[in-house]
Formats: C-alpha cells, sequence, structure tokens
C-alpha cells in the first residue's frame, strides 16, 4: 500500500479531497469508499484525475492511486486538532492567493474549469491536504529538533550551497502542439512558417531598439514564464540555453535559437554567484526532511491502523477488484526485493567465507613441515 507521502506544494491541487455537497446527484455519482466519518464519490476522483491528467500522462494505475490517497487524507484530517484544522486552513488560503498572483487570473479560471471545481472548493481541499500532512507528525510522535537539524547539516557539507544562477527574460514561439510533452507532434508546417516569420519582425523590432520587456509580455507563449513576461531563474545545467545564458553581459539579448520548443530569443538579466549555505537559512528546509523521511518509514503501519479502526471499504467493484491486484502486485514486488538482497547477502558471505578458507589453505601450505 502507497505510503502518505505528498510534500505540500502546488501540485496538492491535483491530489487531494474536497467536501461531499448534498445536491450531488447521487444515482450519477456513485459512492466508490467510505468508511467511519466520511465517503468518497465518483466526482471528488474525477477531479484529481482530470487535473492530473492536464499536467502529465496518467499512469495505469492512476485511478486506484488517487482513490487511496484520497482515503489516507481523510483518515489522517479526521484524526487533527480544531488548532491544527485552523492553521492548516490558514496555510492553504496563503497559498492559494500566492499562487493565483503568480498564475494570474486567466490561467487559475483555466484551471478552475479544466478539474470543475470551484475556487472555495480548492482552497478547502488544501486546508484538508495540509491539515493532514502537519497533523501526522504529531500522530506518529515525530520530534526533529535544532540540533538533529544541525547535526544533518554537518554531516553534508556542501549539499545545502545555493550554485550559480542566470536570471532571464525570454520570448518563446511554441512550435510543438503540447509543450508539456516531448512526443508530442509539431504544429502545421504553415503555423510553424508563420511563427519563424514573426520571429524573425521580433528580433528586427528589438533590434532596432524596442523595448524587450514589453514584446514578452505580449508575445510570450512560454506557459512557465508567461505569467512572470517571461522571467525565469535557473542553474546552469537546468536548462538547454543554460551555458549561453552564463557567458553573456546583463542586458544582452541572444541570437534567436531553434529547438522542438520552438523559437526563442532572451535577455540576461543577471547572474547571481554560487553562494555558501548558512544553517540559519535552511534549518527549516532540513527539519521537513527529516520529518518526511520519519513519515515515510513509520506511516504506513500507521494508515493501515486507521484504515482498519475505521472499517475502510472500496464498494466499486472494479475499484476493489483493481486495488486488490495492485496490492498483489506490490506485495510480489516487495517478496521478489526481499529475495534478491537475501540472495545477494548469500552471494557475498560465501565469496568472504572462500576468501577466508583461500587464505587459510595459503598460509598452511606455505608453513615449513615439522621435523
Amino acid at each position: 500500500m502507497k505510503a502518505f507521502i505528498i510534500a505540500a506544494s502546488i501540485v496538492l491541487v491535483i491530489c487531494a479531497l474536497t467536501f461531499v455537497s448534498y445536491s450531488d446527484y447521487f444515482s450519477n455519482n456513485p459512492r466508490l469508499a467510505q468508511g467511519k466519518g466520511f465517503e468518497i464519490r465518483r466526482d471528488k476522483l474525477d477531479q484529481v484525475l482530470a487535473t492530473a491528467k492536464a499536467q502529465h500522462p496518467l499512469a495505469p494505475d492512476a485511478e486506484i492511486g488517487a482513490l487511496t490517497h484520497l482515503i489516507e487524507i481523510q483518515l489522517v484530517f479526521n484524526q487533527a486538532t480544531d488548532a491544527e484544522k485552523a492553521a492548516g486552513q490558514k496555510k492553504a488560503d496563503e497559498q492559494y492567493d500566492t499562487s493565483s498572483r503568480q498564475l494570474g487570473d486567466a490561467e487559475v479560471k483555466r484551471r478552475l474549469e479544466v478539474t470543475h471545481m470551484t475556487a472555495d472548493e480548492v482552497r478547502a481541499m488544501l486546508g484538508q491536504e495540509m491539515t493532514a500532512q502537519a497533523s501526522l507528525a504529531r500522530q506518529l510522535q515525530i520530534q526533529v529538533t535544532d540540533a538533529d537539524a544541525k547535526k544533518y547539516f554537518d554531516e553534508h557539507p556542501g549539499a545545502f550551497d545555493e550554485p550559480a544562477k542566470a536570471h532571464v527574460r525570454e520570448l518563446l514561439l511554441l512550435t510543438t502542439s503540447d509543450f508539456s510533452t516531448s512526443a508530442a507532434p509539431p504544429l502545421p508546417a504553415a503555423v510553424i512558417q508563420s511563427k519563424h516569420v514573426l520571429m524573425d519582425q521580433l528580433v528586427k523590432r528589438i533590434g532596432d531598439g524596442e523595448n524587450f520587456a514589453a514584446l514578452a509580455r505580449q508575445y510570450n507563449e512560454d506557459p512557465i514564464s508567461k505569467n512572470s513576461g517571461g522571467e525565469l531563474t535557473f542553474i546552469k545545467d537546468q536548462i538547454e540555453f543554460g551555458d549561453l545564458a552564463f557567458s553573456m553581459k546583463p542586458g544582452q539579448i541572444s541570437d534567436a535559437l531553434t529547438n522542438e520548443d520552438g523559437f526563442r530569443i532572451f535577455q540576461l538579466i543577471e547572474c547571481t554567484p554560487a553562494k555558501k549555505a548558512e544553517f540559519a537559512a535552511c534549518a527549516e528546509r532540513i527539519k521537513n526532511s527529516l520529518i518526511g523521511a520519519e513519515k515515510k518509514k513509520l506511516a504506513p503501519d500507521y494508515i493501515n491502523r486507521l484504515k482498519t479502526e475505521a472499517a475502510v471499504e472500496i464498494v466499486d467493484p472494479q475499484l476493489k477488484q483493481a486495488l486488490a491486484a495492485n496490492e498483489a502486485e506490490q506485495a510480489a514486488n516487495i517478496k521478489k526485493a526481499a529475495e534478491a538482497e537475501a540472495a545477494a547477502k548469500t552471494e557475498a558471505n560465501s565469496a568472504a567465507q572462500k576468501a577466508a578458507e583461500a587464505k587459510a589453505f595459503g598460509l598452511a601450505t606455505t608453513q615449513p613441515a615439522a621435523n
């Protein structure tokens, strides 16, 4: 069974549980799973899958994985205190507002339409997710101190140093039908040709003195940087034109570049040199990482106990059968891994024993014969 380990980030929008409305048309919205104090219906699972599909192709076991996560979130949330729920909702509201400002109204509206959710539903869902994530540490009695974090920091020198970064403003004209995957087919040849002509015109306009930032805000099609006026920050090896960016001077504009994404030009804003990490600046991040590692070890048994206590049941026949098959496959994989590990240990022990015997035999044959 998958452990309850999901990072608190904007990705939470794709994997959490919202409240069940009494206005649901139950006949068209069947109950998929239930337990003491909660139920999960088809519309909630569909919301999760629709948003996930918008981000990346779905895995074959996506339904089971999403349903399992929804159940685990609800189980842990039900054990949270009122104070934890209030704190979790406050944090969720802050994150939603921050993400909305970064994405822009148009993108937020598009994402809500894709998932068939309202802003209030997303806020409530994020509140449950963040509450459960924070409360789980308390429920598992996980305590990580500053001393624990400092010890980890000292034992991993350089691990938290900040690498050199480039801050650029780009203008990308897409020639791919789907920016999220390299397997997507290109746009029609006529469209690509028209964008090639447009890029040539933009390069000339920039050369004639037009403001690059204004043109980037108007024409940039990169979904990652579009809502930030084309601005991107990255390390050298993180992006295809990293080496070029680090060789430029602030304010300098690149030549037009072509790759599978499309036609791109960019302007270097600044390069930030590498920076040695100070413990105070990364202490909270280290503590969260250590807490996450403890959750990974302790959560599976705890979640299984909560499922038993809440009498969790998958009531949809097809999902119930798929879950059983998924659990059997996971059990088989665990058994196979354990057998492989045991075989490796046996082989290593056998090799060590043979080496010891050979050494002993060699010593014995080189001893002088007794008179």
